[in-house]
């Protein structure tokens, strides 16, 4: 099955932000005016606010694209589990 093509813009506007690294503290500010530039879609623009890395790469965002919209967003990369959880296995 082919990979699904991320929405238009999303990957022009994150690689914009690799560019401009001054723009990247609107994405956590306020990105509006960044996805009115690239013309983030309504929906779209709902999952960048608030989606983890499972919602995001399932529009088709590349993964190294997910992670770092997420260090930008101030959102995890990766779920979070206890350490314990860790040595409690063993």
């Amino acid at each position: 099955m082919p990979a699904r093509e991320a929405p238009p813009g999303v990957h022009e506007l994150i690689e914009h932000l690799i560019r401009s690294p001054a723009d990247r503290p609107l994405v956590k500010a306020g990105p509006e005016p960044l996805f009115d530039r690239f013309a983030i879609a309504e929906p779209v623009r709902t999952v960048l606010r608030g989606g983890g890395r499972d919602e995001l790469a399932a529009l088709g965002i590349h993964p190294n694209m997910v992670v770092k919209w997420l260090i930008w967003s101030g959102r995890p990369t990766m779920p979070f589990f206890a350490i314990s959880h860790y040595f409690d296995r063993r």
